[in-house]
Formats: C-alpha cells, sequence, structure tokens
C-alpha cells in the first residue's frame, strides 16, 4: 500500500479551513498545522493512503484544486508494494507532487500566486 507524507503549503488565511477540509477526506490523515513566516504561508502535515499509486495521485489532485492550497511537498514516500510493477513498466508514477527543492517550492508558490492574480 502506497503511503505518502506531505506538507500543504496554504495561503495563510485559509489554512484553518482547509485543514478542517483535509481532517474530513478520505485516505487523509491531518497530523498538524501552522503558519510559518519564512514560507509566508500555512503548513499542514498530513500523510496520503491508497491502494495504488493512481489513488494517491487522485488524492493530490483534490487536494491541490482547494482553493488557498499553493503547493504539495513529499516529504517520504513509501511504494514497497508497487516497486515491482514499476520496475517491470506496468506502473508508470511521472512526478505528480512537483518540484522538491526549497527554490523550487517558492518558484512553484509565485507561479500559482501571478495566475491567481
Amino acid at each position: 500500500m502506497p503511503i505518502v507524507g506531505c506538507v500543504v503549503f496554504t495561503k495563510p488565511e485559509k489554512g484553518k479551513e482547509i485543514e478542517e477540509k483535509l481532517k474530513n477526506m478520505e485516505n487523509v490523515e491531518v497530523y498538524t498545522g501552522e503558519y510559518k513566516e519564512e514560507f509566508g504561508a500555512y503548513l499542514i502535515i498530513i500523510v496520503l493512503e491508497g491502494k495504488t499509486f493512481e489513488e494517491l495521485e487522485t488524492i493530490e489532485k483534490q487536494i491541490n484544486n482547494l482553493e488557498g492550497v499553493m503547493h504539495i511537498g513529499v516529504g517520504e514516500a513509501y511504494f514497497l508494494d508497487e516497486f515491482e510493477k514499476i520496475q517491470k513498466g506496468e506502473v508508470h508514477p511521472g512526478a505528480p507532487f512537483g518540484p522538491i527543492s526549497k527554490l523550487d517550492i517558492i518558484e512553484d508558490i509565485n507561479e500559482k500566486n501571478k495566475k491567481e492574480h
């Protein structure tokens, strides 16, 4: 079963609202949320669980479509159950969770903000 630990970056004024929405989503476990000045965002620590990688992609897209979500960053991913399928070419995971470096996160947030204004 694939499991992914993530940080959801939200607009500060939407953080608590999004945190509550995430708590009500199936296969999403919310651990904590708080405003982080150095990112200018409200960060929410979550874990996603699914039967397949595709299921996680669907959950990630639902989260990204919530108004006020700026970025989802992956902290850790466990795909041991699907690793053989990936090696055999039966599953093609791509990169649904986007950039991973701090600079990429900031650029991703800036780009998303430009589109909203």
